[in-house]
């Protein structure tokens, strides 16, 4: 059951990421642009940017244009209230 909640708990954390830099696509791509370096620089630039953590950063930095869309921003919302219904259906068992 705790290989269960972690799985939930961090796919949870990176639908948030998702959606609050999807919220805020234009300044993503301001600090991502104004990255210098290494991929490492814009990771940690993202994390400082919007409070996400390494791993959380990294799933936006990964993330493809078109999930940039209303219909996938809709999707991944609805995701994670799935993902919120999971994990108190499976922190109740």
């Amino acid at each position: 059951m705790s290989d269960l909640l972690d799985s939930l708990r961090m796919r949870r954390e990176i639908l948030l990421a998702y959606v609050t830099v999807l919220d805020r696509a234009e300044e993503l791509l301001r600090v991502c642009a104004a990255a210098i370096g290494e991929a490492t620089e814009a990771r940690l630039a993202v994390e400082d940017t919007f409070g996400l953590s390494p791993v959380a950063a990294d799933a936006v930095l990964a993330l493809q244009v078109r999930r940039f869309t209303p219909t996938s921003l809709e999707q991944i919302r609805q995701e994670l209230v799935d993902v919120d219904r999971q994990l108190v259906e499976a922190e109740i068992a």
